[in-house]
């Protein structure tokens, strides 16, 4: 049964994404503009909306750092509309009444233009704490003279609510599928990451890799068979 209710908050958008965490509860709605919407959920029969953030593109997915922080991954925009870039952003919430958006990052490899499946599956989106670094998969076509190529790293990205957002380094796939054009496409994303102590581990339908997180050298790669079954379509 419905506890409590907040409505008519933004007619005719779409919820995006949300988090609560405790008394406090985030939301991000979509038309053409991206608000940020604050709650206070401290009585949760008469939730309240606290504030307000509009910002052009859309986030859909935000991470908490700590109380006063979110951490969030999108697509970024302007006043036309929205670009369908990458977009990390990086929240201060410390007022709730005042939510600030302090920085940005945006996320184009090679071709120009990029899309990570973090921006849709939150098991794509990993943080580290300790070490203050994001991973997350990010992938795009190419063009040069021999032709198009795909292109799959895992991007890192330096989080410091101070400092900002910063490009740590990136993981590249690429060359475990390029050499396969009859590789089907949606399989060739970096699809997932781990952090594990000093390591951070990149996993693709065709390998897996570990890096040392200080300068990201490789430890060690292993090639996987990948997806050699046909591909149907399900109805």
């Amino acid at each position: 049964s419905t506890v409590g209710h907040v409505g008519g908050i933004a007619p005719t958008e779409r919820i995006m994404a949300s988090r609560f965490l405790g008394e406090k509860g985030y939301l991000i709605t979509f038309q053409q503009i991206d608000p940020l919407w604050t709650l206070d959920l401290s009585n949760h029969k008469d939730p309240k909306v606290v504030g307000e953030l509009e910002i052009p593109g859309f986030t859909s997915y935000l991470h908490p750092l700590g109380d006063d922080h979110l951490l969030g991954i999108g697509v970024g925009g302007d006043e036309n509309g929205v670009n369908w870039a990458t977009q990390i952003s990086l929240f201060d919430v410390s007022d709730m009444a005042e939510p600030k958006r302090d920085h940005t990052l945006d996320l184009a490899l090679e071709g120009g233009w990029a899309w990570s499946e973090a921006q849709w599956d939150h098991k794509a989106f990993q943080y580290w704490g300790p070490e203050k670094l994001l991973a997350i998969p990010v992938s795009t076509y190419n063009y040069d003279e021999s032709g198009y190529s795909y292109i799959s790293k895992l991007e890192l990205v330096s989080v410091d609510p101070e400092a900002g957002l910063a490009s740590y380094g990136s993981i590249d796939h690429s060359d475990f599928f390029n050499s396969d054009p009859d590789y089907y496409w949606s399989w060739r994303d970096v699809r997932r990451s781990i952090f594990m102590g000093d390591f951070v581990y990149a996993i693709s339908d065709r390998g897996i890799t570990v890096h040392a997180i200080d300068g990201l050298g490789t430890v060690n790669s292993e090639t996987l068979p990948g997806n050699t079954g046909e591909y149907y379509w399900w109805w």
